[in-house]
């Protein structure tokens, strides 16, 4: 039953990472794709039958076991600058992008050196036998990076929390927020199940037992919907408002081409048929540019005659011109996650 549940929880996570595919191609949402992947491979490895087939592949000498530990460890940092993509002011400085290299780096770098100058005898991913107290330090580098970051992780939705008053955004939030502590619970039992064998005790708890099984399956389950919940909020919006430019700018064409068909010289746009503009991309900067060319046509020459019907469409689009702009200052950079990820 277990087994259902953990392959199901894995196709799940990929499946998700396969959607992130096409925005990657077109150089979005990158970050959010690298993590993702690196999500998905960690959380593969963590399962006894990907472990082994892997393990299987590499020659059976264990290396699965270092790989696993290396792609927490990116994995770890790709989240965090996810996390400081979304509540940072900043975005991710190029100071964070270094911190987040030379971290990763250093942290492999000291796994490689305990793993390839140990004779560790390794029968699961899990194992830590008696007196194996380097491995347990090993060990430890991974399980400090991920409790550290789920606890920062914590206090950033905590934070981003007040901030939001979608209440879609919310709960994207609250379910991050409830994988990160599963997260920090499960780290937490695997450091004491870890010492206690390093200590060459035997025994394991049913309850311990138990949360060492249900954490891994819950915590990946909780972060994937949370973080999809919070994309797809983002894809929405842009959808709502990309169908609302593009509808405005259809409409405002025809004006614009009567008030500049005798002034070309006021306009930077290329003349084209309003049936190309539906192919067009960037609807909402043409449309900006079309409402400010005819905006300055009316200042310049304010004895050209407009309908009724005109004079509100205009209002219209200075109207949906100023709440996208208020949008952008008002969330935080998650919502503009294509910016900062493209980095």
């Amino acid at each position: 039953m277990f087994a259902l549940i953990e392959y199901a929880v894995l196709a799940a996570l990929w499946g998700t990472t396969l959607l992130l595919v096409p925005s990657a191609l077109r150089g979005k949402r990158r970050l959010l794709f690298w993590f993702m992947v690196a999500f998905a491979v960690t959380m593969s490895l963590i399962t006894d039958g990907p472990y082994a087939f892997v393990d299987g592949l590499l020659g059976g000498v264990d290396l699965t076991y270092f790989i696993f530990h290396a792609t927490a460890i990116v994995c770890v940092a790709l989240f965090d600058c996810l996390i400081q993509t979304a509540v940072s002011k900043d975005g991710l400085t190029s100071t964070r992008k270094r911190f987040a290299l030379w971290g990763v780096t250093g942290l492999i770098l000291v796994q490689a050196a305990l793993f390839f100058t140990s004779g560790w005898e390794i029968d699961n991913i899990q194992f830590i036998g008696p007196g194996n107290w380097s491995q347990l330090v090993y060990s430890f580098t991974t399980w400090i990076a991920l409790i550290v970051l789920a606890i920062s992780t914590m206090v950033a939705c905590s934070t981003d929390y007040k901030r939001q008053s979608d209440t879609t955004l919310k709960t994207a939030l609250v379910i991050i927020f409830a994988g990160c502590a599963v997260v920090s619970l499960y780290v937490v039992v695997q450091m004491g199940v870890a010492i206690n064998r390093a200590a060459g005790g035997t025994h394991v708890s049913v309850i311990v037992d138990s949360l060492s099984v249900a954490c891994p399956l819950l915590a990946p389950v909780l972060l994937s919907v949370g973080l999809g919940l919070r994309l797809l909020v983002g894809v929405f919006r842009n959808l709502s408002d990309a169908g609302t430019s593009r509808r405005l700018l259809w409409k405002v064409t025809p004006l614009w081409e009567r008030l500049l068909a005798d002034r070309p010289e006021l306009s930077i746009e290329a003349p084209t048929s309003r049936l190309a503009l539906c192919f067009r991309g960037s609807h909402a900067l043409h449309l900006h540019r079309r409402y400010v060319e005819v905006r300055d046509c009316l200042l310049l020459h304010p004895d050209q005659s407009l309908s009724a019907r005109e004079v509100k469409l205009i209002q219209r689009i200075e109207q949906h011109i100023r709440q996208a702009s208020d949008a952008s200052r008002g969330t935080t950079h998650d919502s503009r996650t294509d910016e900062y990820q493209n980095a």
